[in-house]
């Protein structure tokens, strides 16, 4: 049985909290006339002060920006929702020490916990083994590490304040807003780069695959919920949603991310209705004819292992590469727990499993794998338990985890900061939503729902 959850705020206190900080901050623009900076920090502040008010409105802001914003232009490699996401861990944290909140219970906490747990250990290891450090640059140890916990505690904190149906769907519509911009802003940005180039939204330059990662979590949330939504007009409003997100990963001209998309609506497909793969196929062979000459060559050569168009490079030959180097490396010298987190960038590897083998050894595989296996677990049983647009919800996590761990086999889907923090929303909202469906009292391998107490 999981823990309950803590009573929600009243609605009128939420109302009268959120309206006094929107009042605050129009205040303060009247009175100052800052500029589009200071005011992004001013709204910024009052939506990481909001966390002690209500975690949720803090969560609201979170989610936006950690699909829509880029990194923040400092020495250390932080982001927006870096920054909120403090305040909101704190203010969680003290409620939890105050009886107030639980930790929420859910499918994945041992694995989840597990892994956490791991790479501490490999963290201490290569520190001491010298392979790895604790500098806080990107490709450190304490930057690897310290995301891992953030996106976990995005995770157990989204399932924790998600406290109503309303507040899930709440959040989701939010989800797929934001995915709307971010498909737009690939569109827009696809007009102003050449035919040849490769489109990068927020990630910035070399970040196509971020960029198409993150849209395969985010097309396949669109696709699960029109499927399983009811209302046409919410059903035609995440069609509209679809396209653009579509159109820009078509032309991030990310080879694992076509890969991951195609397994992952391939996996929606079959358990949502197989009867919808025949026009899907139909439109795989349609579409080449459809897209530019550099599309259809990237995505050709995935199969036939040509030059890269655009560098003139072989695919596969620096997985191939890693793979006869790295493993003989790790698994001669430090297989237990590898050479510690950021031994190698990520690029150095391009596989996920050589990377969490190679940063964490043989017990960090196994509890990546356990955390991989216990999602699609979950998520399946999800799918059989739930209806309408909690289905959808569910149905797009098992495609989302099984879509990336097969373009993990020639990338790091979940290691990339983005893709991560997206997911794992994603696995916060089908978790909240079995929670609270009651659903879970009929199975003994998820929690059942979450209950109040007083």
């Amino acid at each position: 049985m999981g823990f309950p959850i803590a009573r929600p705020l009243r609605r009128p206190t939420i109302i009268v909290a959120s309206l006094g900080a929107l009042l605050a901050v129009a205040a303060g623009v009247a009175a100052s006339n800052v500029g589009p900076v200071a005011l992004a920090v001013l709204v910024g502040c009052g939506l990481a002060a909001a966390a002690f008010i209500d975690l949720r409105i803090t969560l609201l802001g979170i989610v936006p920006a950690m699909i829509l914003l880029p990194e923040l232009p400092l020495s250390i490699p932080l982001r927006t929702e870096d920054l909120l996401m403090a305040p909101l861990a704190a203010a969680w944290l003290a409620l939890l020490a105050l009886g107030r909140e639980r930790w929420p219970s859910t499918p994945l906490n041992r694995p989840l916990l597990a892994v956490i747990a791991v790479e501490l250990a490999a963290v201490l290891w290569g520190v001491y083994r010298g392979t790895a450090g604790f500098a806080p640059q990107l490709y450190s140890a304490s930057f690897f590490f310290l995301k891992t916990v953030e996106v976990a505690l995005l995770y157990f904190i989204a399932v924790s304040v998600m406290r109503t149906e309303r507040d899930v769907r709440a959040f989701a519509y939010v989800f797929c807003a934001s995915a709307a911009a971010l498909g737009m802003w690939g569109a827009l940005e696809r007009g102003a780069v050449a035919a040849s180039e490769a489109i990068t939204g927020p990630a910035g330059y070399g970040g196509y695959s971020l960029l198409g990662l993150t849209l395969v979590v985010l097309l396949t949330t669109l696709v699960g919920l029109t499927l399983n939504e009811r209302s046409r007009t919410v059903r035609g409003l995440l069609i509209l949603a679809a396209i653009p997100v579509a159109y820009s990963l078509i032309f991030t001209l990310s080879r694992q991310s076509y890969v991951g998309a195609m397994a992952a609506l391939a996996v929606l497909l079959w358990v949502q209705d197989r009867r919808l793969l025949a026009p899907a196929l139909l439109l795989a062979f349609v579409l080449p004819l459809l897209v530019p000459g550099v599309v259809e060559e990237r995505a050709t050569s995935i199969v036939t292992g040509a030059p890269d168009p655009v560098t003139g490079g072989n695919p596969y030959a620096t997985r191939v590469h890693a793979l006869q180097i790295r493993l003989p490396e790790v698994l001669g010298q430090s297989p237990i727990l590898g050479f510690g987190l950021a031994a190698l960038p990520p690029g150095f590897l391009d596989n996920q499993y050589l990377l969490v083998l190679y940063y964490t050894g043989l017990i960090g595989l196994a509890a990546f794998l356990w955390l991989l296996w216990a999602a699609t677990r979950a998520s399946y049983r999800a799918v059989r338990s739930l209806e309408g647009w909690k289905k959808g919800l569910a149905v797009a996590w098992l495609a989302a985890t099984l879509g990336l761990a097969i373009a993990g086999l020639a990338g790091s889907p979940f290691v990339a900061v983005r893709v991560r923090q997206v997911y794992w929303f994603l696995a916060a909202l089908a978790v909240a939503a079995y929670r609270l469906s009651g659903a879970s009292g009929r199975d003994e391998s998820l929690p059942e729902a979450a209950g109040v107490v007083d």
